[in-house]
């Protein structure tokens, strides 16, 4: 499959992607369907989807899919929320850890 534009992509994306948690797709595998080399692309591109469309793009263990449920985007959020937290707090300490190493060396206005 060849495709050339960002609206290719996302429309190509919908075309594969199922509605409900069982027609889940895993994210490598979506892509080689696509064409893809690796997954970022596919991932912007489902953003783009939900950011621009509204599109209710969601993920489990096995993989992505369209919300069928309220449930399903619940749970979702949940695991989103709590990515967030952890990346919030890598990012906490890790800017500490470096003022510390770094004191001086670097510019930390983040």
């Amino acid at each position: 499959m060849t495709i050339d534009t960002k609206a290719e992509l996302r429309q190509a994306i919908l075309e594969q992607l199922g509605t409900g948690k069982a027609k889940a797709i895993p994210g490598k595998v979506l892509a080689q369907r696509l064409g893809e080399r690796d997954t970022r692309s596919t991932r912007l591109a489902m953003i783009d989807l939900i950011v621009e469309k509204g599109i209710p793009i969601v993920f489990s263990a096995k993989g992505y899919y369209i919300a069928e449920t309220p449930e399903e985007c619940k749970e979702a959020l949940k695991k989103l929320r709590k990515y967030g937290v952890m990346l919030f707090r890598h990012y906490k300490y890790l800017k500490l850890a470096a003022r510390k190493k770094f004191s001086g060396q670097m510019s930390l206005k983040f």
